[in-house]
């Protein structure tokens, strides 16, 4: 294993503004690199008031690149409250598990403490992501786990499996291929290109799905209003279900408290939505 370290710490003026005149806050910021050799598999991330991203690149060392910050009315204050801030990657066997956490009493930090997390590793180490209070994004892997909560979450370019659990998180899905599973509570979700072998749980949400491929694509809404997009729906199988609400089907046709199915042996693949309390609406490319 070999480790590196870059340590560099700057300091930034932002601006805001109250009723009594101009307040300046004062940011600061460090920067700490570390790299890993061959033999990892996995990297494993918990996160907690952290911005995480998590990219697959050609090379074949693992990057991971921490950027704690610290923001006060007082500079030498912001400076001080960032040793609050606590951070690691430790190697665990033929994983990596990178975390952060903030400690110190309440009474004693007077700083907005944040952290910046982001990993470069090679395409084919799996990723499996936790995060509370913030954004995380992911791309070019060949797999991926998210769990989210009280954030939101970016996925692009996963070509095996991606695993997704989120509380109180939009999403946004691109490009994923291989298998989906995604599993979501008070969550918005909006996907594009999506070719997987999808099955999406979703309640209290709003779920827009770019379809492509054969899928099957399945989704249980439970007071989800849902939406798909496709080239030709009509070469697919599909079963249509939305209680208590309407299904909007091309061509202007609708239908209420009904399901809506149909079945062929040539069909492009399989589409099964259910919802209820809110409308499933069909819409072609």
């Amino acid at each position: 294993m070999r480790i590196l370290h870059y340590i560099a710490m700057g300091f930034f003026l932002l601006g805001t503004f109250n009723l009594a005149g101009q307040e300046v806050i004062q940011k600061a910021s460090a920067t700490i690199e570390k790299s890993y050799g061959k033999g990892i598999v996995g990297v494993v991330v918990y996160g907690e008031k952290a911005s995480v991203k998590v990219q697959g690149w050609n090379g074949s060392e693992v990057k991971v690149l921490f950027r704690p910050v610290s923001r006060n009315r007082d500079r030498e204050q912001a400076i001080a409250d960032l040793k609050y801030i606590h951070y690691s990657a430790e190697r665990e066997g033929d994983k990596l598990v990178v975390s952060n956490s903030f400690r110190g009493k309440h009474e004693q930090i007077s700083s907005n403490l944040t952290i910046e997390i982001e990993i470069f590793m090679p395409h084919s180490v799996a990723a499996e992501i936790t995060n509370l209070y913030g954004p995380v994004e992911i791309t070019n892997l060949t797999s991926a786990r998210a769990t989210v909560s009280f954030g939101s979450l970016r996925v692009s370019n996963i070509s095996s499996e991606c695993r997704i659990t989120t509380r109180y998180s939009d999403m946004e899905l691109n490009s994923v291929r291989g298998i989906l599973i995604v599993n979501s509570e008070k969550s918005d979700i909006l996907t594009t290109d999506l070719t997987a072998s999808t099955t999406i749980n979703c309640s209290y949400g709003e779920a827009y799905l770019g379809l492509a491929g054969a899928g099957p694509f399945i989704v249980k809404g439970h007071r989800t209003e849902v939406g798909v997009t496709v080239e030709d729906f009509e070469n697919y199988r599909y079963i249509l279900k939305a209680m208590q609400g309407i299904i909007n089907l091309p061509g202007g046709r609708q239908v209420r408290n009904e399901l809506v199915e149909k079945s062929h042996e040539s069909s492009a693949g399989l589409i099964d939505v259910s919802t209820s309390y809110c409308d499933i609406t069909i819409l072609t490319n």
